[in-house]
């Protein structure tokens, strides 16, 4: 019995220097100055996982307005677009064609020598009372006179002169060269306003010049001669000054 009492106790002491031999060195205190006693760190541990997202936040208030910028160039022009489709149509126009009055009065060769007085008459019927009429005169016209004289040509209506807004005439001169015997074809037109509805005489007719007298007037010489006659709207604008 004594004896294996004797081989355990000396098991055992292999067994503790062992232990001794096979420990881990002492830490070094010079690096736990700061923390006497303290275990050391170990290793890093493995990255967490992300957490769960937050709450969106409250939107901000709007900032100042930024200053103007400098224009830009001007961008280059684009290509045409889609031809669009047909409309639909317009409401129709006045018939302007159906109501217009128009007389032509033409004569050849009226050869009048007459130095005053009317020359022709053109009959005219005027259908509204505000309506303005238009009237043309065209042919030839002649003065001839040893002295400076003029010879005027104008229209009358139903006996009287234009006074709205004025006189409708032309007028001829010569400085008294006799052997000067020009025809000339004239066309002296105008627009006479506030004559009444009804029956018109249009008249072309010629008389002196103011500040003349004397001459010989010649009218429609070997031409045709002719007054025009229209009534029109009353939308004209006159300036006269």
């Amino acid at each position: 019995m004594a004896g294996w009492t004797h081989v355990f106790s000396i098991a055992v002491l292999c067994f503790l220097g062992a232990r001794v031999l096979c420990a881990p060195p002492e830490p070094d205190d010079s690096e736990n100055e700061t923390c006497p006693g303290c275990c050391p760190m170990g290793a890093p541990g493995m990255p967490g996982r992300n957490g769960v997202p937050g709450q969106n936040g409250y939107p901000g208030s709007n900032g100042f307005d930024g200053t103007g910028g400098i224009r830009g160039t001007r961008g280059v022009r684009g290509v045409d677009g889609i031809r669009g489709q047909k409309g639909e149509p317009g409401a129709s126009a006045p018939d302007l064609v159906a109501s217009q009055n128009i007389k032509h009065c033409v004569w050849d060769r009226i050869s009048d020598d007459r130095d005053s007085g009317t020359i022709k008459i053109c009959r005219f019927h005027k259908r509204q009372m505000n309506t303005t009429m238009h009237v043309t005169w065209n042919g030839s016209l002649r003065v001839l006179s040893t002295a400076e004289c003029c010879k005027r040509w104008y229209f009358m209506f139903n006996g009287r002169e234009c006074l709205t807004p004025v006189p409708i005439d032309g007028l001829t001169f010569t400085n008294g060269a006799e052997s000067v015997n020009i025809h000339r074809v004239s066309t002296i037109e105008g627009l006479c306003e506030n004559i009444p509805q009804g029956p018109v005489d249009v008249a072309f007719s010629v008389e002196d010049c103011r500040g003349y007298s004397g001459g010989d007037a010649y009218t429609g010489w070997n031409s045709v001669s002719r007054i025009i006659v229209e009534e029109l709207p009353s939308t004209a604008e006159e300036e006269i000054e």
